[in-house]
Order: structure tokens, then C-alpha cells, then sequence
């Protein structure tokens, strides 16, 4: 059987309704509500917003770029202006160094950028450099909708921020700084003026960098040569560190002994003056003797008196027998002379009935009583006689010092437990922390007035050794300006180079563990910790000296450095092998230590001393002006702070 179904059977009734709805709407209608073909449309209406998105994230994305880079250059335009900045005034050529520094790292055309521009100020009243730097990016697509260009500006600041800090100047004030440096521009200047001017300048740029703030800042100096003065420092730290401290205390020093020379005539009692040579005319009074007996008077043993304290020792060698020669020939009795040789100690002055005695020396290690020279450090004290001299003269103690025993090594290390030389910690010279106690490792006073030394190791005759004293050490303390323009004006050039003298004190008035512990270690009235730096200036290279007195002694004749088979050309690699160790020992104790070279070469040793990154050569005044103000702001803390 066959079944039909009608249209209404198969769709329902409600089908045919609507499908006679259908036919009744316009066409678009019919267009709008189909499924199928309607993307075209869709796309096209959506074009417009998805190229604002797309073009304003392209556009955003380039002014980033832009705007990261211009605030890279603004912020180095500020640093550069801010480092540059002469104390507390912002120059046109500070300026124009912030501009420089902008236009290296920002070019105008950088991503199509026009209208680049840049201007710095230094607020009134302030140590800062603020920047403000813009440009205007031509957009890629955002031009569609009317942003033709978009405007990137940014602002920054840079200032020096300083912390509690402690600066010891070791300075090199030797003869050669009263030499002068001509500077690219044709102007001549003193080497020790252009150091003066230096040293101010970079207290300036830390006052600056330290204004508003309550940081503490404290000064500590060393000038060197071939001493260094810190004897006034040890009377007033601890007297008993020094060899005189105590009363009674001898040092001997390379020095002449003075002798008084006359002729006594057997039988009479007045002195004459020795005759120059022999033969020589007989002198008138006296009793004739024999030969042998004039041998026996001549030769007499020596005599000793003290009156007063004073001591003289005299005597006697037979000179001549009727005015001959020492062949003493012939017989009967004849006039008879001798030589009568007195030394009075401890003052070498004119012994009583001696008109007719003429002086004379002879050189060596002489032991003096030095606590009243010690003492006479004070000028309340009274000075003391020169003990050398004939005249009268006397000497006070000006501060300079022979250094404490030493060992005459040839190879020398910085370790935990100090400097050892030839692997032992024997050489006091170099033993930085340690107090005195005993002879061995006191310090002595420098006597300028009686080293005297030989020609040569076969030529008794002595001759004035070359000496040198610097001006005061000063130790570590919050200074005025004007304090320190005091001192630093105050400082003289002489003597030779020794570098390790000048090291070796910065480290005692620096260290942490020393001799001066209790002024370094001085808590600031702020909760801050507290940076260490040491800036060693030297302008030459190290220059030992044989003949010349120095910390330590005539090294001609002490041989305290070369020891008793060294050459003065085993001086130079010692005293260099000493300094390096200090310098490494320095270092340990946490202390930047910056080296400046000025009109010398910064040498391999320099370098090797200085802490990393820290050496600077200056060939000029304005070069070693600029090293300075460069250590100052590396320890300012020059940072930005927008």
C-alpha cells in the first residue's frame, strides 16, 4: 500500500505560514537575516577600529622606544653637567659638557623624531642639575585619526649624596714640587701651588655634595719626602713610644766627634799651638829632657775629669824631640812637645785654658742623650746644645723621626698578620698596628743638626749629611674650610722620594686596628656607616738616597735598608718591594686607596698600589685639579634622584 503525504502533512501548517511570511519581506531584509555571504560586510565594517588598535599600539610602541631613549640621555646629560659642576657653580662649561653628553646618546631623526631639545638649571640654593628634555615622533598610523605627531617629554636630576667619610691625603712634598708645569694654554704654575688649589677644590666639592645633609667628613694629612713629621703626634699620644721619652735615653747617630787639639811643652805650663809639620823651630820656656824620657811624657796615659756634669777625657801622643821628626835622633836633652787631644762631653764646647787649641773630628756612630732634645719638641721646653758644634748653637726637635728596627730583606708580603720580611714579622718599620714596647720598636728623633757622614768608606773626614723635615703630620678630624686652607698653604718642598714613608704613616693614621684606633674608630653623631679612602699624590718616581739623612739613618753607613754587603743600586728595589706590600696592606684594611700621578709617569707600581679603577695621571694644575674633583665625586656618590 502506497502512502502520500500532503505539503501540510510533511512540514506542519505552521511552515506554510511562515513561509508565506517570508515572501512578504523586502529583499534586504531577506539579505540581512541570511546565514550565508556575510562576511565581506562584517570585514569591512570592522576595518576601522581594528586599524586604530593595531595603529595606536604600532605608534605607542615607537614613542616607548623614543621616550626610554631620550630619558637614557637626559639622565646622562645631567650626570655630565652635575660631575663637571665647579663647587657650587653651574658654568657655562659644565653646561655645554650635560649638552654634550645628551647629543651623544640622542640624535635627533631617531625614529623620525624633530624638535629634539634639552635644558638644565641648577636650582637656587642647591647642589643639584635638573634636565627636561622632548622631542615630537611623527606617528606611523594614528595620523588617520588625527594624531599627526605625538609630543615625549621627560624630566631628570642628578646630585652628589655623601656619606659619613674619612679622607687621609698622602702627599709627596719633596724638593721637586717647587718645580714648574706649564699647562696646555701656555701658563706656568709651582707644582706645590696647582696641589694646594687641588686639595681645595676637592674640599669644596665635598662640602657641596655634604650640604643639607649630616654626614660627617673628616680630613687626615700626611706630607712625606724622605721623613715624615709625626713626633709632636706620638709626644702627645703616648711619650714612652719614643727613644728620649723617659729621662736618661741615648740614640746614636752618624755624627763627628769633636776634639780639642794643643801642644803642652815639657816644664812649662802654658799650651801652645801645635806646629803644622816636623821639622819645626823649637818654641821658647819649657825644660830640656832626653829622648827617652820625652817618649815616656809623650805617651802618658789618658786622663779623665768631670766637673759639673761635663766630662773631659784628654789625651796625649808624643809630637816631637828638638823640633825633629819621629826618628827622635841624637842625645843629650832637648825640648820636648806633645800633643794634648781633649773631647768634652756632652757639650762639645771650648774646654778652659785652651786659647791656643784648634778643633778637630773624626766620624761615626756617636751615642747623644736625646730626652731633653725629645722634650725641647714642646717650645715651652728650653732647646738644647747642638752637640756637634763649637759655637754654642743649640737644636730643638722639629717632629721628623728615625724609624724603629728593621730587617734588611729582600722579599716582603702583606699578611693577616702583617708585613713580613724574608718571611718574619721582624721589621717594626713596617708593623703598622702595633704600640712600642721596647727599644727595638720605638721611634727615635731625627736630628738634623748632627748627622754628619764619611766621603766615602776609606775617607774619614765628615761631611754634612743632607737632611729634610715636612711639615706636621695632621690626624684624622672634622676641618673648616679655612683649617684646611691653613694647612695645605703651610706645606714646604724638600728632600727626596720615598714612597714607602709616606704610605706607611697614612696606613698608622688610618687603620681601624692601629696606633690612632680610637680617633678613626669614632662613632658619628648619626646612625651612618663610615667610608675610608686614602689619595696618594706623588710626582715622581721613588728616589732613595744613599748620602742623605732619612727615617733611616745614612744608609751609606747604617745600612739598615741594603744591609752590610748591599749598594746603593740595591736601594731602589727594596724600598719599591716595602711600598707595594704597605700598599696591599692598606687595601685589606677596607681603605680605597687612590693614586694620582702628576707630571710623571702613573708606573705599573703606581697602578699595582692604587685600589681598582682608582689611578689618575695628571700632566698639568688643571689635570691634577680635575683628578682631584674626580675622586671627590666618585666618593660623593654622584647618583640620580629623579
Amino acid at each position: 500500500m502506497t502512502i502520500r503525504h500532503t505539503e501540510d502533512q510533511r512540514f506542519g501548517t505552521s511552515a506554510r505560514a511562515d513561509a508565506a511570511k517570508t515572501g512578504a519581506r523586502p529583499w534586504l531584509n531577506r539579505l540581512l537575516a541570511s546565514k550565508r555571504g556575510n562576511v565581506l560586510p562584517i570585514l569591512a565594517a570592522s576595518i576601522l577600529p581594528m586599524a586604530a588598535m593595531v595603529g595606536g599600539a604600532i605608534d605607542m610602541s615607537r614613542a616607548y622606544m623614543v621616550k626610554s631613549r631620550i630619558q637614557h640621555a637626559c639622565d646622562a646629560g645631567v650626570l655630565a653637567g652635575r660631575r663637571a659642576m665647579a663647587q657650587t657653580t653651574y658654568t657655562s662649561e659644565a653646561e655645554a659638557q650635560a649638552e654634550a653628553f645628551f647629543d651623544v646618546n640622542y640624535q635627533e631623526g631617531y625614529n623620525d623624531t624633530t624638535g629634539v631639545s634639552f635644558e638644565t638649571e641648577n636650582p637656587t640654593g642647591s647642589s643639584k642639575i635638573t634636565g627636561s628634555a622632548s622631542a615630537d615622533m611623527p606617528t606611523a598610523i594614528m595620523g588617520m585619526f588625527g594624531y599627526d605627531t605625538l609630543n615625549i617629554s621627560v624630566t631628570c636630576e642628578a646630585e652628589l649624596n655623601l656619606t659619613n667619610t674619612d679622607v687621609t691625603f698622602v702627599l709627596d712634598v719633596t724638593g721637586s714640587m717647587a718645580e714648574t708645569l706649564t699647562n696646555s694654554n701656555g701658563v706656568s704654575a709651582v707644582k706645590l701651588t696647582s696641589l694646594q688649589e687641588a686639595v681645595m677644590s676637592f674640599y669644596d666639592t665635598m662640602a657641596t655634595a655634604a650640604a643639607g645633609s649630616d654626614a660627617r667628613i673628616r680630613y687626615s694629612f700626611v706630607p712625606y719626602s724622605s721623613n715624615v713629621n709625626v713626633g709632636e703626634l706620638l709626644y702627645d699620644t703616648n711619650s714612652a713610644w719614643l727613644v728620649g721619652g723617659a729621662a736618661g735615653e741615648s740614640w746614636a747617630y752618624q755624627s763627628r766627634v769633636t776634639f780639642w787639639q794643643d801642644c803642652e811643652i815639657f816644664g812649662a805650663t802654658q799650651p801652645v799651638t801645635c806646629p803644622n809639620s816636623r821639622p819645626h823651630s823649637a818654641f821658647s820656656g819649657g825644660t830640656n829632657t832626653t829622648s827617652s824620657a820625652c817618649s815616656t811624657w809623650g805617651g802618658s796615659a789618658s786622663e779623665t775629669s768631670t766637673v759639673n756634669g761635663v766630662t773631659t777625657v784628654s789625651t796625649y801622643q808624643r809630637f816631637s824631640w828638638n823640633g825633629s821628626n819621629s826618628n827622635w835622633s841624637g842625645s843629650g836633652s832637648r825640648q820636648c812637645l806633645r800633643i794634648r787631644t781633649r773631647r768634652v762631653t756632652p757639650n762639645h764646647v771650648r774646654p778652659a785654658n785652651s786659647s791656643a787649641a784648634r778643633v778637630a773630628y773624626s766620624q761615626g756612630r756617636v751615642t747623644y742623650p736625646v730626652s731633653d732634645f725629645v722634650r725641647s719638641i714642646k717650645t715651652a721646653n728650653p732647646s738644647v746644645f747642638t752637640p756637634t758644634e763649637t759655637n754654642g748653637s743649640t737644636s730643638r726637635w722639629r717632629g721628623c723621626i728615625e724609624e724603629r728596627d728593621t730587617v734588611a730583606a729582600t722579599t716582603f708580603a702583606s699578611t693577616r698578620n702583617g708585613i713580613t720580611a724574608d718571611g718574619n714579622l721582624d721589621a717594626y718599620d713596617l708593623n703598622i698596628d702595633d704600640a712600642p714596647t721596647n727599644t727595638a720598636t720605638k721611634w727615635r728623633p731625627y736630628w738634623p743638626e748632627v748627622y754628619y757622614r764619611r766621603q766615602s768608606k776609606t775617607n774619614s773626614t765628615p761631611v754634612k749629611s743632607n737632611t729634610a723635615c715636612p711639615s706636621k703630620v695632621s690626624l684624622l678630624a672634622a676641618m673648616t674650610r679655612q683649617q684646611v686652607y691653613d694647612y695645605v698653604y703651610g706645606l714646604t718642598a724638600v728632600g727626596r722620594t720615598y714612597h714607602d714613608v709616606g704610605l706607611i704613616w697614612g696606613a698608622r693614621l688610618a687603620s681601624p686596628q692601629g696606633l690612632f684606633q680610637s680617633v678613626v674608630n669614632e662613632a658619628p653623631s648619626n646612625p651612618g656607616s663610615v667610608s675610608r679612602h686614602m689619595i696618594f699624590m706623588t710626582d715622581g718616581q721613588l728616589a732613595p738616597s744613599w748620602d742623605s739623612a732619612t727615617m733611616y739613618g745614612v744608609e751609606r753607613h747604617d745600612q739598615r735598608i741594603v744591609g752590610t754587603a748591599g749598594t746603593d743600586s740595591d736601594q731602589d728595589i727594596r724600598h719599591r718591594d716595602r711600598y707595594l706590600a704597605v700598599c696591599q696592606a692598606i687595601k685589606s684594611k677596607g681603605i680605597r686607596l687612590w693614586v694620582i700621578a702628576f707630571g710623571t709617569e702613573l708606573s705599573e707600581d703606581m697602578e699595582t698600589c692604587a685600589s681598582s679603577g682608582s689611578s689618575f695621571t695628571a700632566d698639568n694644575a688643571d689635570q691634577l685639579n680635575n683628578a682631584f674633583e674626580n675622586i671627590a665625586k666618585n666618593i660623593a656618590e654622584l647618583r640620580l634622584t629623579q
